[in-house]
């Protein structure tokens, strides 16, 4: 969590970015003032320091959400979570903001192969995001349970092909 914030923070500074939005923040985002989009409804109490919460699934396209309207989309050990739409999810997050941070556990062996955290290799990961390439990759921690981090800058403006 500390890299993911610090690496958010370099990107609020270098861009000035004033707009974010969090998808599925666990008890509040972590950006605060960020808007953030969920299943459903969360109490105020919950997302303390929250913008706005966008009720949406992530895996249906088009978002509620202006093309560019957000300066930073950040997901943090959600994007495993959706299914086998995470390319679809990944277009929308550059129709929608500028730049983004998503988190994912790599390489992580569950007793239940049909858990979405199990085996996710760095060639899956980027195959949700191609045909856009990360600026980055950091590792967000080490150990049998490793997070990776991707940062992409400056997310291209205009509508992305389907990946297959």
């Amino acid at each position: 969590m500390s890299v993911a914030c610090a690496l958010a923070g370099d990107l609020i500074d270098t861009y000035r970015a004033r707009t974010a939005l969090e998808l599925g923040a666990h008890l509040r985002p972590v950006i605060v003032g960020a808007d953030v989009m969920d299943l459903d409804a969360r109490s105020e109490s919950t997302l303390e320091g929250a913008g706005r919460v966008v009720v949406h699934d992530a895996t249906r396209a088009p978002w509620p959400v202006a093309d560019k309207h957000y300066d930073l989309f950040v997901a943090l050990q959600v994007f495993e979570h959706l299914g086998t739409r995470q390319n679809e999810a990944f277009r929308e997050v550059c129709r929608t903001a500028r730049h983004a941070i998503i988190s994912l556990p790599i390489g992580w062996e569950m007793a239940d192969p049909t858990n979405c955290h199990h085996q996710i290799s760095p060639e899956k990961a980027l195959s949700w995001f191609a045909p856009v390439v990360p600026t980055r990759i950091e590792l967000g921690n080490g150990g049998p349970k490793k997070r990776y981090i991707y940062v992409f800058e400056n997310l291209p403006a205009g509508p992305l092909a389907p990946h297959s």
